[in-house]
């Protein structure tokens, strides 16, 4: 089989995981293209800072996104502040809702300006919390995601949502943001860590997803969609954390699968490098 594999959506950390190896394993194993976006501060480093936690955290992605297409594999980097960001920061640093709200929007306007340079190639992840939390907290998140969709408008980048895929509900809600705000080219608008059932409506809006390569989604999407997503590992590159898969596992995943249920290259070309050509404008 000469099918290229792509990772939409993976992490990199050479602190406390692999870093850049991640690409060097993916590529001896058929792989092509990974998508890394950042993890948050504490993930690299014991001591947080603030601001200077995150810019530090995006330098030293940057830094192994450019080891990683030295390697082979076409890489592309994405920083954001993610929602769970937000209740951690006030849960383990005792700051209120206000003090994150100004740290998010710091944060968020730092990448955009890296993002105008051309060192980072989009936003990513915001969106709101998957579990219950304070009011105010998930107030937070939506400020902070549509701002980054606000400058995907503006800058014409790329946003990763994390969201509380609560099917075609949440599809909708964003979609009226999305509108609202403007946004014409919605394949940019990636939904990460998609449920099977809510591709055929983020794909029927002209929006881009991501579904989690592990056997359970790969089977449900293999029996049941077209090939209208992409695949994400989501790997978080921690050697204390258990993951999954790795990007690395992926295309044999795929291969193996494929076969099971006779699916064909042209699938599964479809939603390794076409789709991903589309969502990233390759």
């Amino acid at each position: 089989m000469r099918v290229k594999f792509a990772d939409a959506h993976s992490h990199i950390n050479p602190i406390k995981g692999l870093g850049y190896k991640i690409a060097e394993k993916f590529k001896n194993n058929n792989g092509w293209f990974i998508a890394f976006v950042s993890l948050s501060p504490w993930d690299y480093f014991d001591e947080f800072q603030g601001f200077i936690s995150y810019k530090k955290m995006i330098d030293v992605e940057l830094r192994e996104c450019k080891k990683s297409e030295e390697v082979g594999i076409k890489t592309l980097c994405l920083a954001g502040f993610h929602p769970g960001d937000i209740d951690y920061i006030i849960n383990k640093y005792n700051k209120d809702a206000s003090y994150v709200l100004d740290l998010a929007t710091r944060v968020i306007d730092y990448e955009a300006s890296l993002c105008s340079k051309g060192e980072l190639y989009g936003i990513g992840e915001v969106g709101r919390q998957h579990y219950k939390t304070m009011p105010e907290r998930v107030a937070i998140s939506e400020i902070i995601l549509e701002k980054a969709l606000e400058y995907a408008k503006d800058l014409d980048i790329v946003v990763h949502m994390h969201l509380e895929n609560a099917n075609r509900s949440t599809v909708d809600i964003i979609d009226y943001v999305v509108n609202r705000i403007g946004i014409k080219d919605k394949k940019k608008i990636i939904f990460h860590h998609a449920k099977p059932s809510m591709i055929p409506h983020i794909y029927n809006l002209g929006y881009s997803a991501t579904l989690y390569g592990i056997e359970p989604v790969l089977e449900e999407s293999f029996k049941s969609l077209p090939p209208v997503y992409m695949i994400e590992s989501d790997y978080p590159d921690n050697e204390r954390s258990r993951s999954l898969v790795t990007p690395w596992e992926l295309p044999t995943k795929l291969i193996n699968l494929s076969k099971k249920y006779e699916i064909g290259e042209d699938y599964l070309h479809k939603i390794n490098v076409e789709n991903v050509e589309s969502a990233y404008r390759l």
